[in-house]
């Protein structure tokens, strides 16, 4: 039952960056770079962000790479200079998050313990499902940003919710 829900917050996120995406394509080169709220990234910046903290999860859960190894990549936000270079970013990520969870085959797999050292020497021990839980409540406070940003421009992405 838990694998389930995961796998629905998984397609809805994949639902909503998609929606976030189009509507990001509506607005111009300079909108997409710029700052629009004092202290925080541009619309790229957060979306880049969005996407490679998937990427970076998506790389270690499915054991293509170690944790250090996934947390050690690097995603400059200027290798991403429109949109789509960003749908490129994310379907790149997407498609290893999916094929990771479809070879979940129970809730008990959401118990997999990670573990990994952190550059202070630190070790980091996390359960599967609460990272899965970290990553789409990550995504849904930068998505949030994202569309505040969007409606300054004219261009609010609406109704985001899940149901």
């Amino acid at each position: 039952m838990f694998l389930d829900a995961i796998t629905r917050l998984y397609e809805y996120q994949r639902e909503v960056n998609n929606h976030t995406l189009d509507v990001v394509g509506q607005i111009s080169s300079e909108d997409l770079t710029s700052i629009i709220v004092e202290g925080q990234p541009s619309i790229r910046d957060t979306l880049v962000h969005i996407f490679d903290v998937t990427q970076i999860n998506a790389a270690w859960w499915s054991a293509r790479l170690t944790g250090e190894e996934a947390f050690d990549l690097k995603f400059r936000v200027e290798d991403y200079p429109d949109v789509s270079s960003l749908v490129h970013l994310w379907n790149t990520g997407d498609l290893e998050l999916k094929a990771f969870i479809s070879s979940l085959n129970s809730d008990s797999d959401l118990e997999r313990i990670y573990q990994r050292d952190t550059p202070s020497g630190e070790k980091k021990t996390r359960v599967l499902w609460e990272m899965m839980l970290h990553v789409i409540n990550h995504g849904t406070q930068h998505r949030s940003e994202v569309a505040m940003m969007l409606t300054k421009f004219g261009h609010s992405p609406g109704d985001m919710e899940i149901l």
